[in-house]
């Protein structure tokens, strides 16, 4: 698999574990990019690649799009970090 998918796929994977509910997004931070990336063994020179490379542009793996998710989009909502969450249709 390669790095994006996969890093995003444990991301969203390692969400679900800890309990979010598939109902509402899912927000997610830097610090969640990089467990993912460890996990995995995969080393991305900028985590924060991510999530932006697939912001309306590129569609999300099977694996998190089966859930009712279409899109990544910055949370606006936290004006102290970078975060973004996994956004559902409308």
């Amino acid at each position: 698999m390669r790095k994006y998918p996969a890093t995003l796929v444990r991301v969203f994977e390692n969400k679900l574990e800890a309990g979010a509910d598939t109902d509402d997004e899912i927000v997610f931070e830097k610090a969640d990019l990089e467990q993912a990336t460890d996990e995995l063994e995969i080393d991305v020179r900028e985590v924060l690649e991510i999530p932006s490379a697939y912001s309306s542009t590129r569609s999300l793996p099977d694996e998190i799009t089966e859930h009712g998710y279409v899109d990544i989009a910055l949370n606006e909502l936290d004006d102290d970090a970078e975060t973004y969450r996994f956004v559902k249709e409308a």
